[in-house]
């Protein structure tokens, strides 16, 4: 259940990104001008801005590049999971560590260890055979096979820009600030939902029921930082997943290899039932470290450790 709830929380946060729905707001309050691009980026240099609308306009094309090089990185993801009681006390706690890579274009989350230890024998043997089962259907796929997987990842992307489109009025921002995190200078700004939003795409309703803050760096417009929280219960078909009211949710990201901004941390806090599983209040926080990049041909860059046989992306 939990990890269901994260992946909804993590798509839903990743969409409303607080980004491109700030676009065409007028700002109450001017940032800093803007630091040109830095030497060598894979686009021509632009110019400085003051202007929050162009601001964000280039922090959603910052984002789309960022999505096409973090396909070139592995990463270790370490999940720290609570069920809570009704006064915040900690019931259980679970952990996991996963190896997240990539085999023929697929990301792909293999268990590695269960609250910090090694797997058992009998656990890495269900993980073993996890992993040749999901590789041996990739092999095994027909050209036709991988065209139709193609096709569904590409009109999932255009179903995310439409979605964009509709958060573009979805939400009133102010520029609430400046801070540095991680040694980056970022623009800190706040939305809020405009009660006159009249949603046009699927579950874009969501949008009025979660306010939020982002961080954006001033170098190459990146987002840096993302906290939400939800103002109201968020339901998914009809009512088989809910999110309480209150549910707090974050993401923070890391630059690597001064090419790209990827996950560090994601945190969620709230109370969230699935079907007709009884409420729970639920903790996470993932961390993502050990980032590699990987090339499809060799090796895995920097360090020593091999590509998968199989050939990764």
């Amino acid at each position: 259940m939990i990890v269901f709830l994260r992946k909804i929380a993590f798509c839903s946060l990743f969409s409303l990104a607080l980004t491109s729905l700030m676009a065409q707001q007028p700002a109450e309050t001017q940032p800093a001008p803007a630091k040109a691009p830095s030497v060598g980026a894979s686009r021509p240099a632009e110019l400085p801005t003051s202007d929050p609308k162009e601001i964000v306009r280039r922090m959603v094309e910052a984002d789309h590049r960022t999505w096409e090089l973090a396909r070139t990185y592995t990463c270790r993801q370490h999940e720290l999971q609570k069920k809570l009681g009704k006064h915040g006390e900690v019931k259980s706690t679970e952990i996991k560590t996963y190896d997240i890579n990539f085999y023929y274009g697929r990301e792909y989350s293999r268990l590695i260890e269960k609250n910090d230890e090694p797997l058992s024998a009998a656990d890495q043997k269900k993980e073993d055979e996890k992993l040749e089962k999901f590789l041996s259907k990739l092999r095994n796929q027909s050209e036709e096979e991988r065209a139709k997987h193609e096709a569904k990842e590409k009109k999932e992307r255009q179903e995310g820009r439409a979605f964009l489109r509709d958060m573009v009025n979805a939400y009133d921002f102010t520029l609430a600030g400046e801070e540095t995190i991680n040694g980056a200078d970022t623009w800190v700004i706040e939305a809020t939902p405009r009660k006159d939003f009249h949603p046009t795409q699927p579950h874009a309703d969501i949008l009025s029921k979660i306010k939020g803050k982002i961080w954006v760096e001033k170098k190459e417009y990146n987002w840096v930082k993302v906290e939400a929280e939800s103002i109201d219960t968020i339901t998914w078909g009809l009512f088989l997943v809910r999110i309480h009211k209150g549910s707090r949710f974050s993401l923070q990201q890391v630059h690597l290899n001064d090419e790209v901004w990827l996950l560090q941390r994601f945190y969620l806090n709230g109370g969230a039932r699935l079907g007709l599983v009884k409420n729970e209040a639920l903790e996470e926080e993932d961390t993502f470290s050990n980032y590699k990049k990987f090339v499809t041909s060799s090796r895995i860059l920097p360090g020593v450790k091999e590509a998968p046989a199989e050939q990764p992306k």
